[in-house]
């Protein structure tokens, strides 16, 4: 296992935000044991930073009720190891408060929010939603900026950092998501912290090479996803790359991210909310059980 203390000055926060599940049993409710040890596994795979509930935590299927549930149960879990960071997007404003105030009194150290996803919010809306957001929470705010739901322009990112108190960092995954990430970081807005990329370390390398401060990955490869960022940003690129390397198919063919936890003996269940588009069966886990072992000597933690 590896353990890596962020610094508690969010301005120099960097690296591997990873973003845990949300476990459920056979009956589809939520395991929140099998939650406490997803974020354990997180944090003592060296996790830079923990984000939850967001779009790889299934948080379109949870009711408000559990989401405010589990904003406590994630931030004791984590007990001050990384910066917990909450997810607090809702369908309208006031929902949104709603969680971030729920955030901001279990002690979280910052919430990350896409727009308004059910509706579209015009770019006065966008604004007054941020606004009400950083009010409610008073630690940094975290922009996500996600292609496939709501997302808005470049000016709209800027103007949300230049005009509202907190907000500090953008989650960019709007394709081309490396040139727009060079695109924030090259406007030199000195209330961006940071640029975080997405879509599971695909691009981790494109991202950095034009000014991200790191990524934010499903569960399953933290310890991984860690050692190569870590690698890169040590200066050790091409042994960075070739780890990498070595991941990516394993990523692109070993199944939903349950199903990996399941198989890294993480917790018991596969079971999603999420209606999916093809049903991971057992011909799909003989195959990753044929490449799994690749990599498998490059995990740092062991169930």
């Amino acid at each position: 296992m590896v353990t890596k203390q962020q610094s508690a000055d969010p301005r120099q926060w960097r690296g591997i935000f990873t973003i845990p599940s949300t476990p459920f049993d056979e009956r589809g409710e939520i395991d929140y044991e099998g939650l406490k040890r997803v974020v354990d596994f997180c944090v003592e795979c060296g996790a830079h930073g923990i984000v939850h509930p967001v779009m790889a935590s299934e948080f379109f299927t949870l009711s408000d009720a559990e989401r405010l549930a589990m904003i406590p149960i994630v931030v004791e879990q984590v007990a001050g190891r990384c910066p917990v960071v909450i997810g607090v997007a809702g369908v309208g404003t006031p929902s949104a408060v709603t969680f971030t105030q729920a955030a901001s009194a279990a002690g979280a150290d910052a919430v990350i929010a896409m727009p308004p996803y059910v509706q579209r919010y015009r770019d006065d809306d966008v604004l007054r939603y941020y606004e009400a957001i950083s009010d409610a929470a008073a630690v940094p705010v975290f922009v996500q900026n996600a292609g496939d739901w709501k997302p808005v322009s470049r000016d709209i990112l800027l103007r949300l950092a230049r005009e509202i108190e907190h907000v500090h960092f953008i989650k960019e995954e709007v394709p081309p998501a490396t040139h727009n990430i060079q695109a924030l970081v090259e406007a030199n807005e000195p209330h961006i912290w940071g640029v975080f990329g997405g879509m599971n370390c695909r691009d981790l390398f494109g991202e950095m090479r034009r000014g991200a401060a790191g990524n934010m990955p499903a569960a399953p490869f933290t310890d991984i996803f860690v050692q190569i960022f870590n690698l890169y940003d040590e200066g050790n690129v091409e042994e960075a790359e070739a780890l990498h390397r070595r991941l990516m198919p394993l990523i692109d063919r070993a199944g939903p991210t349950k199903e990996q936890l399941v198989k890294r003996g993480v917790i018991q269940s596969a079971k999603t909310r999420a209606i999916v588009d093809r049903v991971f069966d057992d011909v799909d886990r003989q195959e990753r059980d044929r490449i799994w072992p690749e990599l498998e000597a490059a995990f740092l933690w062991r169930p």
